[in-house]
């Protein structure tokens, strides 16, 4: 996918800088899931037009915070894609949380090879410590109740939550209503025609 082809699919520009970076992010991704299991050879064929373009299509959400929590970061969507695009637009700093170390040891990798503003915690995401950030990202890691749990201590202290979901999303948004009171916006999904990316603001526990 040319850096043409991917700004025209988001809407937004992508700088030459920042489609260097994913280019080194994809070449990295491609040689360690060689021998780690971070995607499959599958998914290898679809990493800029599925996972990239999926990712970045959330920068117009997170691009004017501080902070940004990524939980269960996997190989590293959207969280280090976000971070690809903040080092050339101050962007927010990317907290990307994986429980396992293996994983851990690739986000640190793309990390100090292309200089990004990036923290990675080796842990669950009901041991992180942080009181405060500004805005929670999730990408095929729980439905979205469950999600929203595991985030409730920053969502309940005012931050938002910015999570990329499939097709059932209707279904996963009337679930989660009946625990939660929540305002969202919707938005369709540029990567899915069927998914959505849903922001979820003033979150807290409902009543029953």
């Amino acid at each position: 996918m040319t850096r043409d082809d991917l700004s025209e699919a988001l809407g937004f520009d992508v700088s030459r800088e920042t489609y260097q970076r994913l280019a080194g992010y994809h070449d990295l991704l491609v040689q360690w899931s060689k021998t780690h299991n971070l995607i499959g050879p599958k998914e290898r064929e679809h990493i800029w037009d599925r996972h990239f373009l999926d990712s970045l299509q959330i920068w117009p959400l997170v691009s004017n915070e501080e902070t940004l929590l990524d939980i269960g970061s996997g190989a590293g969507f959207p969280g280090l894609v976000i971070a690809c695009m903040a080092m050339d637009q101050a962007g927010p700093k990317c907290i990307l949380v994986e429980a396992n170390a293996k994983r851990c040891a690739f986000l640190r990798h793309v990390t100090n090879s292309l200089g990004l503003n990036v923290e990675v915690l080796n842990q669950r995401i009901e041991d992180v410590s942080r009181e405060t950030v500004d805005v929670v990202t999730a990408r095929a890691v729980a439905d979205l109740s469950k999600l929203v749990e595991m985030s409730a201590k920053w969502l309940e202290n005012g931050a938002k939550a910015v999570f990329l979901k499939g097709q059932t999303h209707d279904d996963e948004l009337t679930e989660t209503r009946r625990y939660w009171n929540f305002k969202v916006d919707l938005t369709p999904s540029k990567s899915d025609s069927f998914g959505a990316v849903l922001c979820l603001s003033e979150v807290r526990t409902r009543d029953v």
